[in-house]
């Protein structure tokens, strides 16, 4: 009785090769991107705050690392640029925007975490794996993955959206996309950075998370 004909591993590795780029949205027809970014510095050098919800325009330090981030995706195409209505917000996304002709789309869903400072109050730091803010994680998630869902059914075919928004705004929604709770992703998305979103359909893949490298200084000589 003849040895029944084992696969070509040649062949089975490059069919799981294909398998695992297709799962990860690598490759793929029909995938949009959605460029997260962190607004640029807003907060050095802030002597007092003001009534109400956190709104302080971007410093001049903030100003710099927005056009830093302007410079690294001038040749990157980019559909739209959307920010939340917060006024670092919409500032870093307009040194983006100009660059491409285009303009800023605004939406309140993409604000920061509301936060006791927001209240009117003031706390201290919580220890790492407890939530410090009144407005629950999974409201956040949802608000904020509302926004994306709408931005990406927007854009055309293989199209790209810059989305500036907020630190624990990137933090509770790539923690949640990763399947991970609060305080279990041990990173802080810095000012201007960028975390990159694959999306097809309702399948979400981080590409890339808090990148900043446009922020280092040029190396001497």
């Amino acid at each position: 009785m003849r040895e029944e004909a084992k696969p070509d591993r040649s062949v089975a590795f490059l069919r799981m090769l294909e398998e695992m780029h297709e799962r990860h949205l690598v490759g793929v027809d029909g995938v949009r991107e959605i460029w997260l970014v962190r607004h640029g510095d807003a907060y050095t050098g802030m002597e007092g705050l003001g009534e109400g919800v956190l709104d302080p325009p971007l410093t001049p330090l903030g100003h710099e690392q927005s056009a830093r981030l302007a410079q690294r995706l001038a040749d990157v195409p980019i559909d739209v640029v959307w920010a939340s209505d917060l006024r670092r917000a919409v500032e870093t996304a307009a040194s983006v925007a100009k660059g491409h002709n285009l303009s800023v789309r605004t939406d309140h869903r993409l604000r920061e975490v509301r936060t006791v400072w927001d209240e009117g109050g003031s706390v201290g730091l919580n220890a790492p794996d407890e939530y410090p803010f009144p407005e629950s994680e999974q409201e956040v998630y949802d608000r904020v993955g509302a926004a994306i869902r709408d931005i990406v059914s927007s854009l055309p075919e293989n199209g790209r959206a810059l989305v500036v928004t907020h630190n624990a705004v990137i933090g509770i929604y790539v923690s949640n996309v990763l399947g991970l709770g609060w305080g279990k992703l041990p990173v802080m998305p810095m000012y201007t950075s960028v975390t990159i979103l694959a999306v097809k359909g309702d399948r979400v893949v981080v590409r890339s998370l808090a990148d900043a490298t446009h922020l280092l200084e040029a190396s001497p000589g």
